[in-house]
């Protein structure tokens, strides 16, 4: 659960105070609001899990008393308490909140120098996330943003997919986005629909191709998919929609070829027993024109300055994202009719060819995620030495 629900007539307020200090003369006396007007306006408390560290419970915290909080407070009440003239006043006269029990006091806080900077907390309190348990505390820490108002990077949500794939809990990435409405996590961008489709591959890939594990990767492919085409609140700003709707975009379609290819290669031997790869494969290259590659099928403005494509042209990028789509190619032509073969190898064809560009390219990062993701697929003995050496040095800190 991402909330914390109050039981009725547990949240009550104090202190909503409709005045201002009248000189000459004494202010009226407080107006309260009553317990059942606040809880239906307040609805679920947003609260954090028990963190790993002192520091991260602190940090999260604190965001949750100077930021979170306050915003279930009335209008006329947060305006107080970031009132430089009611300073000396709610110094010994807060304006209080009991939530289960718990009175809260909000004094004055000042927007400049007491309110943590959200950008700040985000980027520490993902750094700081290590266990099952404190990644449980993302989805409310993005209620909390979006309660208040704040907003996020779209690198802060590729942050978020990337650390949560390395602990085996794209779970919560999921569960974030179908909660869009609270959490804000939007899949509309093609970087992070991508990111997000690759990751969620990885486990099928790195494993050898366990059974379970490629099965796994296939039904979360097929939700991502179902997500992008039924809820509207993914759907891309003009600046970021590409020359196809996303769950009709080759890229993105290409990871649910290929999880499907990779279970008839891998576990129905060879065959393609329900049709589903050739319906897929049929699909796939109808969008994809023939004598294309994974860059072609962009127009040439989403790659320059402030293009939604410009990811691709970082060549170890690129080899993260294109590996898959080439081995989905590939699996797939091994078990479809040979008409429908031969046009999947002929975007195979274009898409090795900027492979082999990218592989070559004296500026590519070596040692990366995309060359990692390619050795897996394609040169398992050189991902064999680098899991290895990653296992020493593990091992040796």
């Amino acid at each position: 659960m991402f909330l914390t629900t109050p039981s009725p007539g547990v949240l009550r307020a104090a202190g909503a105070r409709a005045w201002l200090p009248i000189r000459g003369g004494a202010p009226p006396q407080p107006r309260w609001l009553s317990t059942t007007n606040m809880s239906a306006a307040a609805g679920h408390i947003i609260s954090f899990n028990r963190s790993s560290t002192p520091e991260l419970t602190q940090l999260l915290d604190t965001y949750r008393q100077m930021v979170i909080l306050p915003t279930y407070l009335s209008v006329e009440q947060r305006r107080q308490i970031y009132k430089p003239k009611l300073q000396h006043i709610l110094k010994n006269d807060p304006v209080t909140m009991e939530i289960d029990g718990v009175v809260h006091k909000f004094r004055y806080r000042s927007l400049v120098a007491d309110v943590p900077s959200t950008r700040t907390t985000a980027n520490q309190a993902i750094a700081m996330m290590t266990t099952p348990g404190d990644f449980k505390n993302i989805p409310p820490l993005l209620e909390g943003f979006v309660r208040a108002g704040r907003k996020l990077s779209s690198e802060f949500y590729g942050k978020i997919i990337r650390k949560l794939a390395m602990n085996d809990c794209l779970h919560i990435v999921v569960n974030c986005i179908k909660g869009v409405d609270r959490t804000g996590f939007k899949l509309n961008r093609s970087d992070l629909i991508n990111a997000l489709l690759v990751y969620m591959q990885r486990p099928a890939i790195t494993s050898g191709w366990n059974e379970f594990k490629t099965k796994t990767a296939l039904k979360d492919v097929r939700l991502i998919l179902n997500i992008l085409e039924s809820d509207k609140d993914h759907a891309p700003k003009a600046a970021q929609a590409g020359a196809f709707p996303y769950y009709r975009d080759p890229q993105v379609l290409a990871a649910r070829l290929h999880m499907a290819a990779a279970r008839a290669v891998h576990h129905r031997g060879g065959k393609d027993e329900d049709g589903t790869v050739a319906k897929y494969a049929e699909e796939l290259v109808t969008l994809w024109p023939e004598n294309k590659g994974l860059l072609d099928l962009q127009p040439d403005d989403a790659y320059k300055k402030d293009g939604n494509m410009r990811y691709l042209l970082h060549r170890d990028a690129y080899l993260f994202y294109a590996a898959p789509v080439l081995n989905g190619l590939t699996l797939a032509a091994q078990v479809v009719d040979p008409g429908l073969a031969m046009q999947l190898q002929n975007r195979a064809d274009m898409v090795d060819a900027e492979v082999s560009t990218a592989l070559a390219a004296p500026e590519r990062t070596r040692g990366g995620r995309g060359e990692a993701m390619y050795n897996a697929l394609f040169n398992p003995q050189a991902a064999q030495v680098e899991q290895q050496e990653a296992a020493e040095v593990e091992e040796a800190a």
